[in-house]
């Protein structure tokens, strides 16, 4: 897949989900009573949630050397449905107080380890490109 196809992609994802967002699951399923629709809605949000820092770092990949991005790309297309399949499985509600492990809290650490886990290669990878 090329950068500028990465890039249109994800931003397009990007924009869908903060309008679908914006808007709000109560208004968007009617809004007139809690129903199964808003759940869908927002867990569908959830499971996309990591294509948010899929575009922030191709918007920053977008002007770097092929090579820093296709190292990185490589990353990302594994990361990324991972991330998805696990929020996806992760379940909605539980119980434990201690470590409440639902799609919340799936999605949010998996986006912040991907944040973290980009940066760094791309750091590594610019440093390598530079060195040579």
């Amino acid at each position: 897949m090329t950068k500028k196809n990465v890039l249109l992609i994800s931003g397009i994802i990007s924009l869908a989900l903060i309008f679908v967002n914006a808007i709000g699951t109560f208004r968007l399923c009617g809004g007139r009573e809690y129903g199964i629709c808003m759940d869908v809605v927002f867990n569908i949000i959830e499971i996309l949630l990591p294509i948010i820092p899929l575009f922030i770092f191709s918007l920053i990949t977008f002007k770097m050397q092929d090579k820093i991005f296709q190292a990185w790309w490589k990353f990302a297309r594994i990361w990324v449905p991972l991330s998805m399949l696990a929020i996806l499985i992760s379940p909605s509600y539980t119980h434990n107080w201690m470590f409440p492990i639902e799609k919340g809290t799936v999605s949010f650490f998996s986006s912040t380890l991907f944040i973290i886990a980009s940066t760094i290669l791309i750091a590594h990878q610019s440093y390598k490109s530079r060195k040579n």
